[in-house]
């Protein structure tokens, strides 16, 4: 029988990994404090985000160059995915209950709600919860599982370095590749992210193995050209993603037209059109601001590549989720809300079922552990990690492979 003596000296990943957990569970262990904290945490987002649109809604009859009409509409949109939605459907409120009584009735409603099983998936509660390009049970199943445990190898849907081979490999002046970047950042909710997450949903439901070809990236103008595989129904997805969206828009608008029918000198025609170019503005607001928000959290030199996979939780997972993920700017709620809560990405990735609100309270814990063991935790402004990922984009920069990295032999090196 092997002595203690006997066992391999810990190697810092190892003791790295094992702070890190302990992080997660000194939160576990004040579960019914943070709690309602979180769930009251995340229902002032929902009030907030609800407050914004339809103020942002009601003055739309004004002229674009008014602004706050349409930047009250983006925000909202764009919070209402990064904030609320992802951090539900990772399961951050799944067992989260505001209300400590014994009324089990109103528990259960409030346990449904966010429930990340029931969250957005029928369409009623698609309605309730998030009508957007994105369907969110694709989300799930892009983001969720093939994200976030294959987090920038080649099969991660979100690696840009691979997506945008193409484009970096292009022969033609930078300023046309930014060109292209700008109209990718436009549009890349309905053009992109829709159409691709929806393909990984259609995956888990035919049960069907990913191989090859069948990562490529699928987007709406190969609906259009009639490129997509034949195992993805277009049909199918045009009735389930997009025709509901379109209905539940022309629903909404349906009041504002019906008044400028009957009341056509109060509400001119000139406003009707304001309405639906602020609200066209709006949705590209968010475009652009998700996108800066979004694609630049785990890209640059800084950020790696992995040729390799690892088991879901363990050491190496762990590392991976923490170097190849950049935090933002910390601060109070309302940076926070700006970056839709994704300048937590570390700490998002290193325990993704955790609350918005949690993550506040745990980014000094992580970072102090990493500096402690001399790995590397990447916190910038979101503009020079935005350039950051534009030279990857682009192809002006590439993004290094941790297998052979001296990296890899600094944390497996015994800890001293």
């Amino acid at each position: 029988m092997s002595s203690v003596d006997d066992a391999p000296p810990q190697t810092r990943l190892s003791a790295w990994a094992a702070e890190i957990r302990s992080i997660c569970a000194g939160i576990a262990a004040l579960a019914p404090e943070y709690t309602a904290r979180s769930h009251a945490h995340l229902e002032s987002i929902i009030a907030l985000n609800t407050r914004m649109f339809y103020t942002g809604l009601f003055f739309s009859f004004l002229d674009w160059s008014y602004v706050f009409p349409w930047v009250l509409m983006g925000l909202s949109i764009s919070s209402t995915w990064t904030t609320v939605s992802h951090h539900v459907i990772h399961g951050g409120y799944h067992n989260h209950n505001h209300n400590n009584n014994n009324n089990s009735n109103n528990n259960a409603k409030a346990e449904n709600r966010y429930n990340r099983f029931t969250y957005g998936i029928t369409l009623r509660r698609r309605v309730m919860d998030w009508m957007d390009y994105i369907l969110p049970e694709a989300w799930f199943c892009e983001h969720n599982i093939y994200h976030h445990y294959k987090l920038n190898e080649p099969t991660d849907p979100d690696n840009i370095q691979q997506n945008l081979d193409v484009l970096r490999r292009l022969n033609a002046p930078l300023i046309v590749k930014y060109g292209i970047i700008a109209l990718f950042a436009l549009t890349w909710r309905l053009l992109y992210y829709s159409s691709n997450s929806y393909k990984y949903y259609q995956a888990r439901k035919l049960k069907r193995e990913l191989t090859g070809d069948d990562y490529k990236q699928l987007t709406l103008a190969g609906l259009v050209l009639n490129e997509w595989p034949a195992w993805i129904s277009k049909s199918e997805y045009l009735a389930l993603v997009l025709f509901p969206l379109v209905c539940y828009r022309a629903l909404c608008f349906a009041p504002i037209y019906l008044a400028h029918a009957y009341f056509p000198t109060i509400l001119t025609y000139s406003h009707l059109q304001n309405v639906v170019l602020n609200y066209i503005i709006a949705d590209v607001l968010c475009n652009v601001h998700t996108f800066v928000i979004v694609i630049p959290n785990h890209a640059g030199t800084d950020m790696y590549l992995y040729r390799t996979s690892v088991p879901a939780k363990s050491d190496e997972w762990l590392l991976r989720q923490c170097i190849s993920s950049t935090n933002y700017t910390l601060g109070n709620d309302i940076v926070d809300y700006l970056h839709g809560w994704l300048n937590y990405q570390i700490e998002h990735h290193l325990f993704p079922d955790l609350s918005a609100y949690e993550y506040q309270l745990i980014h000094n814990d992580v970072r102090a552990t990493c500096q402690k063991y001399g790995i590397p935790y990447v916190c910038e402004n979101v503009f020079a990690r935005m350039w950051k990922a534009a030279k990857i984009m682009s192809g002006q920069d590439s993004m290094p492979y941790y297998e052979g990295s001296e990296l890899e032999r600094y944390v497996n090196e015994p800890c001293i």
